[in-house]
């Protein structure tokens, strides 16, 4: 089958340079690789690919970057390559029925997320807001409709206890490439049509602002920490002390310690101390204590608690602000 493969994050190389081995040791040929157009960045503000762009050009792959993929000369070109499937990965565009029409057996995405769970753009950090412990990866035939079409294969993966959306996103998309290529084998049965997917079971991702990052100390540790794990790394998590903002770089669940009359040795939210144990920051919230590891000051170099404590100078307890 001739092979088209569309995405654009660091995150679906990973599938990609599977899939590029895959096509050397079988029948299949990757023909294109589609992703968003260079937008610039950094402080020159220096047009720059995606970079997944950026792998396909460096391994000489035919890279096609429209503004839009509902572009018209860009439909034509895409209708010039003969296409049998095209895989997308985190592309970031809808994609019309105009496109949709022209690969001649389907187009199908790579999916992290246990569909028809958390459809929509941000399903790593969705899982992660849930609480969840379990997640996985779908790939499923694309229609209009945001991710309803149906599951092709699907696969479950744990996640670690504190494994934050940074982590999880990219372990998820390259562990989709053995599903991807028995997908792609399903799809050689011209009747496969994969499974419709239960409408009753739907839940949609809710977008993330930037001010989400804001931490509320006044929620519960878990909530927190949920919280924390889901914004890695945008929007960031994030507190104020003295009108300062500070960037959490490092956050972990942490026991209530007990009197010896074993009543919890409580904190108020947003109350902190360094733990010269634990080597850690110790900040309450509202139903007891999470601990820090690392931190960033505004218009300071990221430090480990001992050096951010150290810099402070405090005699006893700070106190972080109530960010809602």
């Amino acid at each position: 089958m001739r092979l088209v493969f569309m995405g654009s994050p660091l995150e679906v190389i990973a599938p990609l340079e599977s899939l590029i081995k895959h096509c050397q040791q079988s029948g299949d040929q990757l023909v294109a690789v589609v992703s968003q157009p260079a937008k610039p960045a950094g402080r020159k503000q220096a047009l720059t690919d995606p970079p997944l762009a950026s792998f396909a050009k460096e391994r000489g792959l035919l890279c096609l970057q429209p503004t839009k993929a509902s572009d018209p000369q860009f439909l034509e070109e895409l209708k010039a390559l003969d296409v049998d499937v095209i895989i997308t990965a985190a592309y970031g565009q809808i994609l019309s029925n105009a496109f949709l029409a022209i690969p001649k057996r389907a187009t199908i995405n790579i999916h992290p997320s246990l569909l028809p769970a958390f459809r929509g753009a941000i399903p790593v950090p969705a899982a992660l807001l849930d609480g969840l412990d379990t997640t996985g990866v779908t790939v499923l035939f694309t229609v209009k409709a945001l991710d309803a079409g149906n599951i092709i294969l699907q696969e479950s993966f744990a996640i670690a206890p504190s494994e934050t959306a940074a982590a999880l996103t990219p372990r998820l998309f390259a562990a989709s490439a053995p599903l991807l290529f028995a997908a792609l084998d399903k799809l050689r049965d011209p009747d496969f049509s994969g499974l419709v997917q239960d409408e009753s079971k739907v839940t949609l991702c809710r977008k993330i602002a930037k001010t989400d990052g804001a931490i509320d100390w006044n929620k519960a540790s878990k909530t927190i920490l949920s919280e924390f794990r889901a914004y890695q790394p945008w929007p960031g998590s994030y507190t104020e002390r003295d009108k300062l903002r500070i960037t959490v770089e490092d956050m972990l669940p942490i026991a209530m310690d007990v009197s010896a009359e074993g009543e919890a040795l409580a904190l108020s939210p947003g109350a902190f101390y360094f733990d010269k144990k634990e080597k850690a920051i110790r900040v309450g919230t509202g139903d007891g204590q999470v601990t820090i590891k690392r931190l960033k000051s505004a218009g300071s170099k990221s430090v480990d608690a001992p050096a951010f404590w150290n810099g402070l100078r405090l005699q006893g307890q700070g106190q972080f602000e109530i960010l809602c």
